[in-house]
Formats: C-alpha cells, sequence, structure tokens
C-alpha cells in the first residue's frame, strides 16, 4: 500500500466570515517545508510504517 500527501487544490468553503491571524513563525517554518518537500508512505510485509522524504525537483 502507497499513500502521499498533497496540499488540497480547493479553498475552505463556509458562509460565515473568518477573522485572519497571522501565521506564527514555527508554522512559516513548517509550510516552507511542506512545500519544498515531497513525502511518500508505505508500509513493509512486517507492517511497520516506511516514511521517505525527498526534496522536492523543480
Amino acid at each position: 500500500m502507497n499513500a502521499c500527501a498533497m496540499k488540497p487544490g480547493l479553498p475552505f468553503v463556509t458562509n460565515m466570515v473568518l477573522s485572519r491571524t497571522p501565521a506564527s513563525e514555527d508554522n512559516k517554518k513548517m509550510t516552507e517545508f511542506i512545500n519544498s518537500h515531497e513525502f511518500s508512505f508505505d508500509i513493509d510485509p512486517a507492517g511497520k510504517l516506511i516514511s521517505v522524504v525527498t526534496n522536492k525537483s523543480n
């Protein structure tokens, strides 16, 4: 079994007005890391989770 983590392509939809708060420095660093790397997850025959994180090739 293989899985892939992807950011959603569609905006969040609501009827309410959402207030905007500034992102924390940790959140900015995490978002930058997620945007610059690719993530792959697999389960080996023994049932262990294998995760691979690689730099995105531009």
